[in-house]
């Protein structure tokens, strides 16, 4: 008898764990703990959306949240050549040239920017004087007179190739003022620098440089292939 005492009581309280549990509920349709409500879970659509409001909190509906754009997907054609018509008008120059030089660029720019405004601007240029050795007969001599200088401590010089009359030659240093080149010609002198001499390159003389302020469609490209005289192409303008 006791024994079956015992059994009732641990059916019994294995019972009443399974129904506090939850595993009866589908059986009894009761809930045990009605606080408890993981069905609800399973029937919410779209949870991450939901907002919980702290006390006191609103929401603002004025404005709808802001959409990234989906890179995949292009730009109406009409926006695309609206942002690529934009001005992209470039000023460019070149020079500066002497007045025989710019006569033939007038000639060239003529044809090659018939509609294109261009103008002319004079200016000063300076001259050029160098501090020379030479010029010596052959390669051999120049590196040589190399070797004799390299031994004079923080002496600079480079060798001269153009123009023709002067290659062969070593430079000893450049000056757009006369006087200064006469005085380092005479610093490298007592240094031990005996056949130097001051040789000018080019003479001050005022300029012409030529200028085009506002390029259109395809006129970098023209101004490019223009034979300019000594080589002097176009490139952007310098404030002036």
């Amino acid at each position: 008898m006791l024994r079956l005492l015992v059994a009732l009581l641990l059916m019994a309280n294995a019972g009443f764990y399974a129904w506090h549990a939850g595993w009866l509920d589908p059986l009894l349709g009761t809930q045990a703990t009605p606080g408890r409500e993981p069905q609800r879970l399973r029937e919410q659509v779209h949870a991450e959306r939901l907002i919980v409001l702290t006390s006191g909190g609103s929401i603002d509906t004025a404005a709808p949240p802001e959409i990234s754009p989906d890179p995949s997907v292009q730009a109406p054609a009409s926006e695309v050549s609206s942002a690529t018509t934009e001005n992209t008008a470039t000023c460019l120059e070149a020079g500066p040239f002497t007045v025989d030089e710019q006569r033939q660029v007038q000639l060239l720019l003529s044809k090659a920017l018939p509609a294109t405004p261009w103008n002319t601007q004079t200016v000063a240029v300076p001259g050029l004087w160098l501090v020379y050795m030479g010029p010596y007969p052959d390669a051999d001599t120049v590196q040589r007179k190399q070797l004799e200088l390299r031994r004079i401590r923080n002496l600079s010089f480079e060798e001269v190739r153009s123009p023709a009359s002067l290659r062969m030659g070593l430079s000893l240093g450049r000056f757009n003022v006369e006087a200064q080149a006469q005085a380092a010609l005479e610093s490298m002198k007592l240094r031990g620098v005996r056949t130097a001499r001051v040789v000018n390159l080019r003479a001050p003389s005022d300029q012409i440089v030529v200028r085009v302020p506002q390029t259109q469609a395809g006129d970098p490209q023209r101004l490019a292939g223009l034979p300019l005289p000594t080589g002097k192409g176009f490139v952007a303008c310098e404030p002036r």
